[in-house]
């Protein structure tokens, strides 16, 4: 508090700002048993480099910067679930049934480890309703009639968004250091985030039974409506301090401003919700031919078509062309580059895309042997995301976004990021309305900060997969059965978001931004960040499976199911750009001139996965030879399913480049450079767990906080110049020899993951009840109660680089998914069902 005072005054903005950033430090739960330092034993002053500038105070020296502590906060989720069926027989060849379905739930997706203020909830009522007729054509021929709905609305948001803005108006995070970030997920979920989901789906189905020929005829119709929120709680602002020098300034060091800097992300709009809607048909014929009683052949074509999606409102904003195809003039006015008021979110997509499909099924030995081989190929689709039409309604000017540096950090300043922010928007908007270029807006605005803006492609296809598989299964008597087949797939037009389409000033990227006139190749000064949504990545899968099933009838009665996979998954973009598998994903290329660099293993990759599943009758009455009553000793059942693979991929990253290169419209993520070829990316586990680090995924960087270690496996932190290129040294010095090594994405491996559930239940027929049975039993999820440890920290620049500081969640639990809750020790749940 000392620096910011003499800087600015006691009774400044800053000084009662930065007072409320310390007094939420101090009010954590667990914070009065914090300790001096970091968290690593090679930051123990947990200063992570810095030290004072003046020299005054000792911090960073003998005096630490932060204090540390370890806490878990838990919270409860909680889901109903209600549904009813009903069927009835309308005539000897029409059966119907209508099934009704409610699930409402409130789950803590957000549980902020500094304040419960900042807690994020999940709301999602979920209505859906199902009508399905079938009518038969005698023994030949069956029709089937579906007409479905559903309202699904899932909304996450902060419990108290007023309490939680006025306990801190933004969210603070730190690119290096020990501190956690503060204001926990305002930025998105302060004022909600979310849709409210209407869908209804007409479908249907034809077969027809004609000599050795099943022919198959169906046609689908499906709409969906969204009222989706409109992004309000970007109008926050979040801020991310690159150094802990530039926290310690108030913001920006005035001597050295390119590094040592704290940026704010904000965006400013007068959106209502949205109304926007899909429109898919989808039609298909389908002939199975019985070539000879051992051999059938199945030929399908499908046609599909997915409408360009529609806002009601015209809530629409894109570029007038694709970005590469525009002359990135300064001196054309943004209302010629931007086209307002659209209806339809992409400018081109594919009309219909057309799926053959071929597939066998073959006894070579003849239909009286248990042997069959099956095989197929054939081309699949995938709808573009909604979201990713979505993001269109968020562009300029309809939803201005500002990244801006170089300006103190708290809001109510005389001189802020907040208040430049607002004077940009202002600006912009004044700007944009009466035909103004970036000259006028800056001359009205001399610190103006250009907008961002999310563009496609010229023409949007739709995900194509290309997949082929080959099946040989083996009945071993009539209980076992043994099943070996090969899957793969190839993966084009996949969806891509290159992050830094107009990014410039570092390696391989323009040089510098346009100028009039504008001469390639160069950034376009009018935009800082420009998001391009493509359809030109590919994908590779193969893998193999061996299956095991095996029934047991005699003496007792059980089933047992068992499958080993080995395979490898590969891509240039997991998530579709979009969504993030892992903690460890990245949905952007680090280098945005060369997609196929990022060419690797998938973040979904399994190199080995087992999974089974048994169910056991325990035959206690013949175990103990006939005695005992029948009520005690029957109806007692044991099954439990086992989960085993090896680790998900992941990339180390040098955050703190990263960072820097903000100002430079990159915003993807730089890959750490090696200071030398990497060996082959093992995995690791519980030695790299906090607090007992033994053996950390990856080496320390340093060996004191600031001194490079020799045995580190990369470049110090900000020492990168260039893509996979940088040099040797100390991190801020880099005076070493060049380096040219590549990384290569997701070339290291997480933990593995094991665990087994297990349920005992004991059954009994009630007297006097026709076909009731009552069912009261135990279910264990996570039995051995095994920690199945999450990715170790992948930041150069982090305190904990290499360490583990969460588990993994189960795929399984009592808690369903999504829900927020922490499911990973054994949970134990009393289980009553009656069947009647």
């Amino acid at each position: 508090m000392a620096n910011i005072d003499s800087r600015l005054g006691s009774s400044s903005a800053s000084d009662a700002f930065y007072r409320k950033i310390f007094d939420l430090y101090k009010g954590a739960s667990g914070a009065s048993s914090a300790t001096p330092g970091g968290f690593s034993n090679d930051d123990p002053l947990g200063c992570t480099g810095f030290i004072d500038p003046n020299d005054s105070s000792g911090l960073g020296t003998s005096l630490p910067c932060a204090r540390h502590f370890i806490a878990n906060r838990g919270r409860p989720s909680q889901d109903s679930l209600t549904s009813g069926r009903v069927d009835w027989n309308l005539a000897s060849d029409d059966r119907a049934f209508l099934r009704l379905q409610y699930d409402r739930g409130s789950g803590a997706i957000v549980t902020d480890p500094i304040s419960p203020v900042f807690d994020g909830n999940l709301n999602q009522p979920w209505w859906q309703a199902q009508l399905l007729e079938t009518h038969t054509f005698g023994a030949t021929g069956a029709n089937q009639f579906l007409v479905a709905g559903s309202y699904f609305a899932p909304i996450y948001q902060v419990k108290n968004s007023a309490q939680a803005v006025g306990a801190f108006p933004a969210t603070l995070n730190f690119q290096r250091g020990t501190f956690n970030s503060l204001g926990g997920a305002d930025a998105f979920l302060g004022y909600g985030s979310g849709r409210y989901n209407t869908q209804y789906q007409i479908s249907e189905d034809l077969v027809k039974i004609q000599g050795k020929h099943k022919l198959g005829f169906g046609v689908n119709f499906s709409r969906i409506y969204w009222s989706e929120l409109p992004g309000r709680s970007g109008t926050i602002g979040q801020l991310n301090a690159n150094t802990l020098l530039a926290f310690y300034e108030g913001g920006v060091d005035s001597a050295s401003p390119d590094n040592d800097f704290t940026s704010l992300s904000q965006s400013f709009t007068a959106q209502t919700n949205l109304p926007i809607s899909f429109l898919n048909f989808s039609a298909y014929g389908e002939d199975e031919w019985r070539v000879r009683p051992n051999l059938t052949l199945t030929l399908a074509l499908r046609a599909e078509h997915y409408a360009n999606p529609v806002c009601r409102s015209r809530c629409f904003a894109r570029l007038a062309g694709p970005f590469e195809s525009l002359r990135h003039d300064p001196d054309e006015p943004y209302k010629k580059a931007i086209l307002v008021n659209q209806e339809k979110a992409f400018q081109s997509i594919d009309s219909v895309q057309w799926s053959p499909r071929f597939s066998f099924a073959w006894q070579p030995f003849g239909i009286s042997r248990n042997t069959v081989i099956r095989g197929g190929v054939g081309i699949f689709y995938d709808p573009v995301p909604g979201r990713v039409a979505s993001s269109f309604s968020g562009n300029p000017p309809l939803v201005d976004s500002y990244l801006l540096f170089g300006n103190n950090l708290a809001p109510d300043e005389d001189e802020s990021l907040f208040k430049d922010a607002k004077a940009s928007n202002d600006a912009f908007l004044g700007g944009f309305s009466t035909g103004q270029t970036l000259a006028d807006i800056q001359a009205a605005d001399p610190n103006f900060t250009p907008p961002s803006i999310v563009v496609p492609e010229g023409r949007t296809h739709s995900p194509q997969y290309q997949r082929w598989s080959l099946e040989w299964e083996q009945g071993l008597g009539t209980d076992t059965s043994v099943h070996i087949a090969y899957y793969g797939h190839h993966g084009i037009h996949e969806l891509t978001q290159n992050t830094n389409a107009n990014a410039f000033g570092f390696g391989s990227l323009p040089a510098g931004q346009c100028t009039h006139p504008p001469v390639a190749p160069c950034a376009d000064p009018r935009f800082s960040g420009v998001f391009e949504i493509n359809t030109n990545a590919v994908s590779n899968y193969h893998g193999v499976v061996v299956s095991l099933r095996r029934r047991f009838n005699g003496w007792t009665q059980g089933l047992l199911d068992a499958n080993y996979t080995y395979g490898h998954a590969l891509d240039e973009n997991s998530g579709a750009g979009v969504f993030t598998f892992n903690r460890a994903s990245l949905t952007s290329p680090q280098d945005p001139n060369n997609l196929r660099g990022s060419y690797g293993s998938a973040d979904q990759d399994v190199r080995h996965s087992f999974n089974a599943n048994y169910v056991w009758d325990l035959p206690l009455k013949a175990a103990l030879r006939g005695h005992g009553w029948d009520s005690l000793v029957n109806g007692w059942q044991v099954s439990g399913t086992i989960f085993a693979r090896t680790g998900f991929p992941y990339t180390v990253f040098d955050f703190e480049e990263s960072g820097k290169l903000l100002q430079n419209n990159y915003f993807g993520l730089l890959y750490a450079v090696p200071v030398g070829p990497l060996g082959s990316g093992s995995s690791c586990g519980a030695g790299a767990a906090i607090p007992r680090v033994s053996h950390p995924c990856q080496p320390p960087q340093t060996t004191d906080g600031s001194t490079p270690n020799p045995n580190a496996r990369f470049l110090q932190s900000g020492c990168a110049s260039g893509f996979n290129t940088g040099n040797l040294g100390a991190s801020g010095i880099c005076d070493g020899s060049l380096v040219r090594f590549a990384q290569g994405r997701n070339h290291f491996r997480g933990p593995s993951y094991f665990n087994t559930d297990f349920a005992v239940v004991k059954n009994t027929k009630l007297p006097g009840w026709e076909h009731a049975t009552l069912g009261i039993g135990f279910q264990f999820f996570n039995f051995f109660n095994h920690p199945n440890f999450g990715f170790p920290d992948a930041g150069l620049s982090s305190p904990g680089f290499g360490q583990i500081s969460y588990v993994q969640q189960a795929p399984t639990s009592i808690l369903g998914s999504e829900f927020g809750g922490d499911v990973s020790p054994r949970m134990i749940q009393l289980k009553v069902q009656l069947e009647f």
